[in-house]
């Protein structure tokens, strides 16, 4: 995870000629409004074309609230999403467990292992259905054990601290450094202390298709949103594995 609050984009140091402000200065800041309408615009078009709401198509009453479900279901969501499965079939599944209300900490404590082993099956996640019901089942002697039953105390043990979170988030069983960058992503939707980060991932889809790596001036752009922001890198991670670079690449 790649995070930021530096200034603007850096200028390639072998140009044999840069103008500035300083020797051009109606030069410098045409190129600056430039490049400022041409960031604003891929942006928009990665939002509004790929980009996508955390938890979209996922029935969870308040997706963008600080809720113990939301939490909850975002951390399975990014579970799922994980390991090496289609996002078409990730998506499926997390429905499906959702419909089963496992981003309940009762529902998800209570419920046997067989029990989520059938759910997982009814979602297609058969290849990995074993190793994603026993974690979820660590995943609510977790929550219970050291959060009191809810996520939001996750954040407090942390003091709101990005990196903690990050660290803390990857107590839980089956979290790597993958699931750890989908759960940020979205998170910061709900937790504005998150915001802004984008995954190294999408940060590196981000720089190919000429938005950049600087994610405090894209956070500028963005109105300093966190909704947006997750919105932006669900579109670049979109972007990525449609392989559809190049529709954006193009924008200016």
């Amino acid at each position: 995870m790649v995070k930021t609050r530096s200034g603007g984009v850096a200028s390639d140091s072998k140009s044999a000629y840069r103008p500035t402000t300083e020797n051009s200065p109606s030069l410098g800041k045409s190129s600056a409004a430039k490049t400022d309408t041409t960031l604003a615009h891929k942006i928009r078009k990665t939002i509004d074309e790929y980009g996508s709401l955390p938890l979209d198509g996922i029935p969870v009453k308040h997706p963008l609230e600080p809720k113990p479900e939301t939490l909850l279901a975002i951390v399975i969501h990014s579970m799922l999403r994980s390991t090496r499965i289609s996002h078409e079939l990730a998506q499926k599944a997390s429905a499906r467990v959702m419909e089963a209300g496992y981003h309940d900490i009762e529902t998800l404590t209570n419920t046997s292992w067989d029990e989520k082993v059938q759910v997982l099956s009814e979602g297609g996640y058969n290849r990995y259905r074993e190793s994603a019901a026993t974690k979820l089942g660590d995943l609510a002697n977790l929550v219970n054990d050291k959060y009191d039953g809810d996520l939001n105390n996750l954040l407090k043990k942390a003091g709101n601290n990005p990196e903690r979170v990050r660290q803390l988030v990857r107590e839980i069983k089956g979290f790597g450094d993958v699931a750890t960058d989908l759960f940020c992503d979205d998170a910061q939707a709900v937790w504005p202390a998150l915001a802004p980060t984008i995954d190294h991932r999408s940060l590196d889809t981000a720089e190919e298709v000429g938005i950049g790596r600087d994610i405090g001036a894209i956070y500028a752009l963005l109105g300093h949103d966190p909704v947006e922001m997750s919105r932006l890198a669900r579109g670049l991670s979109n972007v990525r594995l449609s392989k559809r670079t190049g529709d954006i690449e193009q924008e200016e």
